[in-house]
C-alpha cells in the first residue's frame, strides 16, 4: 500500500465529530489506543482503499495541549525528517494530515509490538537473537547517520517488531540535522532528550554535545537490556549513574557474569559504553565490528540466578 506522504492541513469547525467525519471520508477509522508518549498518543487504524481494508497506526498529536517549542521546533523537525527518510527498518510513514489543529500520522502497524514487550516476555536473549535485532537496529541507525539525522531517543520502546520480528525504528519526535546544510558544518545539540536510562554521560552533563555519538551510547544501553533483561546502569539516582558510566561499572545494576559472553561482544560493549564521546565508536565502526561480522552462534547468555540480580531494576523493566 503506497500512501501519499504530503502534508494536508483542513480546518473544520466541530472538530471532535468534523475530524472523524473527516477521516472516515478520507478511508480511516481511528482504533484503540496502544501506546503514549509525553505528547501524543499512538491507535490502531483501518485503511481503506479500492475496496481493501488495512489494518495500520496512526500516532496523534493535538497541538493545541502542546507546548510552544514543540509547535516551533520538534514538531516540524519530526515531519521534515520522516517525510525524507526510506529504509527497511524504519516505521514507514504513509500519511500525513492536520484537521482542526491535531496531526494525525498514519504509519505500518508493527504487529509484535516493541522490543521492550518482547523482552519482558522473553526474558534476556541469546546471543544469536540478540545479534539478529541488534544488526537490523544498527542498520537503521547508520542509515539515518549516513542522512546527518541523528535520532536522539533511542530505546526499547522506539524498535517495533513486525509479525516476522524485522525491526522498526520509530518516534523520530527527538530526531534533528547533526550538519548545518548550508555550512556544513557539524551541530551540536544543547537539549536535554530521551530518556535517562539511555542517556551519554555528556547529556547527563548538560554540556553540547554530539547527538550521533548520543545515538550511539543508546545502542549499548539496548544492547545490554537484550543480553540481560536489566538496564546498564541504575537511573534512579542520575549523580551516581554518572560516576558509574565514568567508571564504566555498567555490571553494578546486574551481578551477572560475563564468562559466557563472546570476548568480541566484551570489546563491543566497552567500544560503545565509552564515556568519552571522542573514543566512543561511531555507528560506522560498530556496524564493522567483529562481533557483528562474526556468524551467528548458538551459544546464550547466561545470567545468574535471580537471588543474584537486581531485583529493583528487573522488577521495574517487567512490570513498569
Amino acid at each position: 500500500m503506497s500512501l501519499s506522504r504530503n502534508y494536508k492541513i483542513i480546518n473544520r469547525n466541530n472538530e471532535t465529530s468534523e475530524n472523524v467525519k473527516c477521516l472516515k471520508q478520507l478511508g480511516y477509522i481511528i482504533g484503540k489506543k496502544i501506546g503514549e508518549g509525553a505528547y501524543s498518543k499512538v491507535c490502531v487504524a483501518l485503511f481503506t482503499h479500492n475496496g481493501v481494508r488495512t489494518k495500520i497506526a496512526c500516532k496523534i498529536i493535538n497541538k493545541k495541549n502542546v507546548h510552544s517549542d514543540l509547535m516551533k521546533k520538534f514538531l516540524p523537525r519530526e515531519i521534515s525528517i520522516i517525510s525524507m527518510i526510506d529504509h527497511p527498518n524504519i516505521i514507514n510513514i504513509l500519511n500525513i494530515l492536520e484537521i482542526n489543529k491535531v496531526v494525525y500520522m498514519f504509519m505500518e502497524h508493527c504487529k509484535n509490538g516493541d522490543l521492550l514487550e518482547y523482552i519482558r516476555t522473553h526474558g534476556e536473549l541469546s546471543e544469536r537473537r540478540t545479534k539478529h535485532f541488534f544488526r537490523q537496529t544498527v542498520d537503521a541507525v547508520q542509515y539515518l547517520h549516513n542522512q546527518n539525522i541523528a535520532h536522539r531517543d533511542l530505546k526499547c520502546e522506539n524498535i517495533f517488531l513486525t509479525q516476522n520480528n524485522t525491526v522498526k525504528l520509530g518516534d523520530f519526535g527527538f530526531a534533528r540535522k547533526s550538519i548545518d546544510d548550508n555550512t556544513g558544518k557539524k551541530l551540536l545539540s544543547n537539549t536535554y532528550c530521551g530518556s535517562a536510562a539511555y542517556a551519554a554521560p555528556e547529556v547527563l552533563q548538560g554540556i553540547p554535545y554530539d547527538p550521533k555519538m548520543y545515538d550511539v551510547w543508546s545502542t549499548g544501553c539496548i544492547l545490554f537490556i537484550m543480553l540481560f533483561a536489566s538496564m546498564p546502569y541504575d537511573d534512579s539516582n542520575v549523580r551516581q549513574m554518572l560516576k558509574n558510566q565514568r567508571e564504566k561499572s555498567a555490571c553494578l545494576t546486574v551481578r551477572c557474569t560475563f564468562d559466557d559472553v563472546s570476548p568480541s561482544l566484551i570489546d563491543l560493549f566497552n567500544n560503545i559504553l565509552e564515556p568519552d564521546a571522542s573514543k566512543r565508536y561511531t555507528i560506522t565502526e560498530i556496524a564493522s565490528s567483529k562481533w557483528l561480522q562474526e556468524l551467528y552462534c548458538n551459544s546464550c547468555i547466561h545470567v545468574l540466578s535471580s537471588l543474584a540480580c537486581n531485583d529493583k531494576k528487573l522488577k521495574r523493566i517487567y512490570n513498569e
